[in-house]
């Protein structure tokens, strides 16, 4: 079970999208109260919540006891966390209190698709040229990655060649200077953790010339990489036209998952790109 250790008081307060329990969560916003006003208890922590019981959050802390979901929502209701942030918080609990392997592997699952919409901020339609190119939000991504040094020779081997040097350090120069990566003096950052293109915000003609560029790009060079760096898959699936929709929304909760995954991924020195492409092929009348 995982609680973790605290080093110091908390000064700020503390963002549930930075927690994989919600029991820490629980303690540091606890002690982030204390420090606002000196003498804050259980009881008046209690009480802000509406809860009868003056020890039944110190006990949930301490790991004797377990919030339900219900008591979970109200809770995070009067702690006044947002619609998303509250959905996060339940996934967490049901993550804590599941019962088996079952259990628990779906509720891993839900905690990373809650975390992904938590964290997403949607490309605005005004700020399309950053999809003007299909590798400047892979090049965004490759901030993290442990050693990263901010240069054209830098990223293009990164990328086996696939863009050119001169291609690199502008996408860098104009991720920096359209403010989607900051520059700390020593390392770089993502000025927000994760980029959503979202469903309906671009056109689909716009959409498909995006995506028709990076296809086009593996494509030409898909035999560059060995075997072992690909994961090469194609479903062919017949099914009733009325579930096509269904399918999609599968494979959207899929993506959310993915990326709600990688978030609590550390020491990255590896960048990977993965497509999920549906083509429907609709008889013409």
């Amino acid at each position: 079970m995982e609680v973790a250790v605290q080093l110091k008081p908390i000064s700020k307060y503390p963002e549930i999208a930075r927690y994989t329990c919600y029991r820490a969560f629980l303690r540091d916003f606890f002690e982030y109260k204390k420090s606002l006003r000196s003498g804050f208890s259980y009881r008046q922590f209690a009480n802000l919540v509406g809860l009868k019981s003056p020890n039944y959050l110190q006990l949930v802390i301490q790991e004797k006891r377990n919030l339900t979901e219900t008591t979970g929502r109200r809770l995070a209701e009067a702690l006044k966390l947002n619609a998303k942030e509250v959905s996060y918080f339940e996934a967490l609990i049901r993550l804590q209190n599941a019962e088996n392997d079952e259990e628990r592997t779906k509720a891993q699952k839900n905690v990373h698709a809650c975390l992904k919409k938590l964290l997403a901020q949607f490309v605005q339609l005004d700020a399309s040229e950053i999809l003007n190119k299909w590798y400047h939000l892979l090049v965004r991504e490759m901030v993290l990655l442990k050693g990263f040094e901010p240069s054209g020779e830098y990223i293009s081997k990164k990328m086996n060649g696939i863009i050119s040097v001169e291609e690199a350090e502008r996408s860098l120069k104009f991720l920096l200077n359209s403010g989607y990566l900051k520059n700390n003096g020593e390392t770089y950052e993502q000025s927000e953790p994760v980029l959503d293109t979202g469903i309906d915000i671009f056109n689909h003609d716009f959409m498909q010339e995006y995506h028709a560029q990076t296809m086009k790009a593996w494509s030409t060079n898909i035999t560059q990489l060995g075997y072992e760096n690909q994961e090469l898959g194609l479903l062919n699936i017949p099914l009733p036209k009325n579930k096509l929709g269904e399918l999609q929304e599968k494979i959207r909760q899929f993506q959310d998952e993915i990326i709600g995954w990688s978030q609590s991924q550390k020491d990255c020195d590896e960048l990977v790109q993965l497509g999920t492409y549906l083509m429907h092929f609709e008889t013409k009348k």
